[in-house]
């Protein structure tokens, strides 16, 4: 027989350790609930939109890099809100750069069984469109700095991977691609701040249009070269309902009629597919154009880029004649223009070519961009992403001439010159140009066709 020790229930024993459990297993979760509500608790907090009668607690979790902390990173640490960041409930977040704070909108405050708000706030390190694209570029699609006093960096050669997604899409749902001219410096806001802003212009164009036209009896009907009325303006950006023909039709995604002629002559337009859409337009920031010309400088067949560069920024004006029946509006000049849709600048065009084996991109910046029609530089157009062999195409200059206040450069689709002979009512190819707000970031993609850039807001 095996005997065995005999041993007396302690229950007074067990209980106790049973109790221990409990309030170990009580302080976890206290512990584990806290490390969520990583904040004071608030009632009430930044109601902004609606007034909401009691949003319930609310709760804030901070994360840089992805790892749970209590520190918010400071202002100038390089860090940003991610677009990962949410919180339950309906209510929305946002970040204030500038205040450095959660801006909080419960507007669609749902308050449900739990009406306690939590939101999740993610902190990243941002990384400048300049940085992003040279870690993503293959040797030979860009150059760092088109050594103008503004040191921009633009994308060259006859098809980089410069395609950018900025949330624009067609009818269908299909993405409607742009491509990055450059990271420009210096970019003004018009409120007199200057800023690093990227360039970017609609892959495609949204069909031909007068630059601007007039009644026959101002400047015989051939319009005015003034961008801050122009008809080609007022179709593509906001605030030009009132107009009866083609005012904001581009922006609204609208239907109506377009110029596209002398003497005011419209035809029928319709943008409810390829207009701009609300995704798009949350991307683009107001800009300060400058819309200088040639004046009375420079002949428009004597125009190296470089010097497009600097007379775009002059204070040079489009009209300098001062009679004559093609120079008899009486429209103010200006050589600056705020707002949020433009077009090329022949300097964009010109800075835009790699060159090639026999011509390279040196001899193409020492050309003079009318005389790109010429035999034996054909490469600096071939080789030059900005050229559209199939139609002509507007920019943004005026042209100067002592007898008409109607030209503007363009770029020409068989020849590859820029020329500032043709008047503003010819119906030419338009294709919208816009400044990304600066707080616009590329936060994925390669910048190929099938892989493309994907910006956002930070």
């Amino acid at each position: 027989m095996k005997l065995e020790k005999f041993k007396e229930n302690n229950r007074k024993k067990t209980g106790i350790i049973v109790f221990t459990v409990c309030c170990i297993l009580l302080i976890a979760g206290v512990f584990f609930y806290n490390s969520f509500a990583l904040f004071n608790e608030k009632k009430n907090f930044n109601v902004i939109n609606g007034n909401v009668e009691d949003p319930g607690d609310l709760y804030f979790a901070y994360y840089v890099d992805d790892v749970i902390t209590y520190n918010v990173p400071s202002k100038d640490s390089g860090y940003t809100l991610s677009g990962k960041s949410s919180c339950n409930n309906g209510v929305v977040i946002s970040w204030d750069d500038e205040a450095w704070t959660a801006i909080l909108n419960y507007q669609n405050y749902q308050s449900g069984v739990n009406s306690r708000v939590k939101c999740n706030l993610y902190f990243e390190k941002k990384v400048s469109p300049k940085d992003y694209i040279l870690a993503n570029a293959q040797e030979g699609q860009i150059i760092e700095d088109d050594e103008t006093e503004d040191h921009n960096l633009r994308y060259i050669g006859a098809n980089p991977n410069n395609y950018i997604d900025i949330g624009d899409r067609d009818a269908a749902g299909n993405i409607i691609p742009w491509r990055i001219i450059g990271v420009m410096n210096n970019v003004g806001d018009g409120n007199g701040n200057n800023e690093t802003r990227l360039k970017i212009i609609r892959s495609e164009g949204i069909g031909y249009y007068s630059w601007d036209t007039s009644a026959s009896n101002i400047n015989g009907g051939t319009g005015i070269n003034e961008w801050s009325q122009a008809d080609i303006m007022k179709l593509l950006n906001p605030g030009y309902e009132s107009e009866s023909i083609g005012g904001s039709l581009y922006w609204n995604r609208g239907t109506g009629n377009c110029y596209s002629s002398s003497e005011n002559y419209t035809e029928a337009c319709d943008f409810t597919s390829s207009g701009l859409s609300n995704d798009a337009k949350s991307h683009i920031g107001e800009a300060l154009w400058h819309t200088g010309s040639n004046g009375s400088e420079e002949s428009f067949n004597n125009i190296l880029t470089s010097k497009f560069y600097e007379l775009e920024k002059s204070n040079n004006t489009g009209k300098i004649c001062t009679s004559g029946g093609w120079c008899n509006d009486n429209v103010e000049r200006t050589t600056t223009w705020k707002g949020l849709i433009g077009l090329m600048s022949p300097a964009d065009y010109g800075y835009a070519t790699s060159g090639g084996n026999n011509t390279n991109r040196e001899t193409c910046l020492n050309t003079k961009l009318f005389s790109w029609a010429d035999s034996g530089v054909e490469e600096c157009k071939n080789n030059d992403w900005l050229y559209n062999f199939r139609a002509t195409e507007w920019t943004l200059m005026p042209s100067a001439y002592s007898t008409d206040a109607n030209a503007v450069f363009s770029v020409q689709d068989d020849l590859g010159a820029v020329y500032g002979v043709n008047n503003a009512h010819s119906s030419f190819l338009a294709r919208p140009v816009v400044y990304l707000s600066s707080g616009a970031q590329i936060i994925d993609g390669d910048g190929t066709l099938d892989n493309m850039f994907v910006v956002a807001l930070r």
